[in-house]
């Protein structure tokens, strides 16, 4: 089969999205000609090649903790921008697929004019927007926002010719809401090896370290994410374990707030922050610490959303704990996480202080996790991706072989991809 031409759409920086990066380089890697447009951060470049992906950067940038007026108006320019952007490179390259990441849905419609020309368009649903609506919005603004955003969703989701989700939890909600069963596929987001490599999984002390135990977060830093009843836990359990240390490594609108809060307990000094996170630096901070948290609040969303991070402290066997979320008992068995109460900082302090001072518990949580695991690795989810990809456009691709009079064989594609088959 001749490459296919795709080109992924997110409202993000393409260094700090591992799920894009992800992607696009799995389909360049399988043979594909792939380009992404997103926003522009800072200096970089509007435009650049990434490990083969070409990368065209709108002129625009985002914020966090924004009123929401402000990030929906920041949503509307960047669906211009993205819609301009596409429609004058697909009349060039003749996109086949255009894969479009939520936050927001609407950004499907982007895809309008190349699919009239008949490129095949995917939603990529990172995040359920009617759940989050409702957690980001408030007063009486939260009902308005939860029903718009079901409609955009719904009007996207019908938009569009597939729909990939990055958990069962999604799936599920999907589903009840309509999205037919054989137009939807759960793809993981799962680390990719080149990027987590195993040699990893030891750990590498830091030149400033004195013997410190270091808890992990990574990722957005928001009210929702419940760091701040990490710090509070953390402040409880250090008289019964005082080697303990948390880093956060991270973005978000919560990041004064938290320092502020660190003051306040007095534990400024056995935490540390560090406000940029690219897929490069994840692995290397990982490396460098003991046991990865998780301490989400359960809210309508965060309980449905099965985080990335936990799949790359399995991969880089580092044990967990997280919050009892339906998300995270959809991928890992209790005797594979220590799970804790949401929003209990007494509960995460008693796990933090269990896992200081037992290390086999820690080896026994590591051997489980990366058992849960191994059935969702990255090499098997680029392939359902890839496999995705070529079944959606086999039909159109076997119309073209015929216009132009070629007389090689039809490609064989796998089958349906299903939930069962990730299972």
């Amino acid at each position: 089969m001749s490459p296919l031409r795709i080109v992924h759409i997110s409202y993000d920086w393409y260094r700090f999205d591992p799920l894009v990066r992800r992607l696009a380089e799995a389909a360049h890697a399988r043979g594909h000609l792939v380009d992404v447009i997103c926003l522009r951060h800072g200096a970089e470049p509007p435009y650049e090649e990434c490990n083969g992906v070409a990368v065209y950067r709108v002129p625009l940038d985002r914020g966090f903790g924004q009123p929401l007026p402000l990030t929906v108006l920041g949503w509307l320019r960047f669906l211009l921008l993205a819609a301009w952007t596409v429609t004058r490179l697909h009349f060039r390259k003749r996109y086949d697929v255009i894969q479009v990441h939520n936050m927001p849905d609407f950004l499907v419609f982007a895809a309008l004019i190349p699919r009239l020309f008949g490129a095949r368009v995917i939603l990529e649903v990172q995040d359920a927007s009617p759940e989050l609506m409702a957690v980001k919005a408030h007063g009486r603004l939260r009902p308005l926002a939860r029903r718009l955003a079901a409609l955009q969703e719904r009007l996207s989701t019908l938009f569009a010719n597939h729909v990939i989700t990055v958990g069962w939890p999604f799936e599920e909600l999907l589903l009840r809401r309509g999205v037919p069963r054989h137009k939807l596929s759960v793809i993981l987001n799962s680390p990719d090896p080149r990027y987590f490599p195993p040699s990893q999984r030891t750990r590498v002390p830091s030149p400033e370290e004195d013997s410190d135990f270091i808890l992990m977060y990574h990722g957005t830093m928001a009210e929702r994410h419940g760091l701040d009843v990490a710090l509070r836990a953390l402040a409880l359990a250090l008289p019964a374990a005082p080697r303990l240390r948390l880093d956060l490594l991270g973005r978000g609108e919560q990041i004064p707030f938290l320092r502020t809060l660190a003051e306040e307990l007095g534990i400024s000094d056995r935490v540390t922050f560090r406000e940029t996170c690219t897929v490069e630096e994840v692995a290397h901070f990982i490396a460098h610490g003991d046991v990865g948290i998780i301490p989400y609040r359960c809210d309508g969303f965060m309980d449905l959303l099965l985080p990335t991070k936990a799949y790359e402290f399995a991969w880089l066997h580092r044990p967990i704990i997280a919050t009892d979320t339906k998300a995270i008992r959809s991928m890992f068995r209790p005797e594979s996480v220590v799970l804790c109460e949401p929003e209990n900082p007494l509960s995460f302090a008693a796990a933090f202080v269990d896992l200081y001072h037992h290390p086999e518990k820690r080896a026994q949580l590591v051997e489980n996790a990366a058992k849960d695991f191994e059935p969702f690795r990255w090499e098997l989810m680029s392939e359902c991706y890839n496999e995705l990809l070529e079944r959606l456009c086999d039909r159109r691709d076997r119309r073209d072989r015929r216009d132009r009079r070629r007389s090689t064989p039809s490609v064989s594609i796998s089958q349906e991809i299903s939930r069962q088959h990730l299972h």
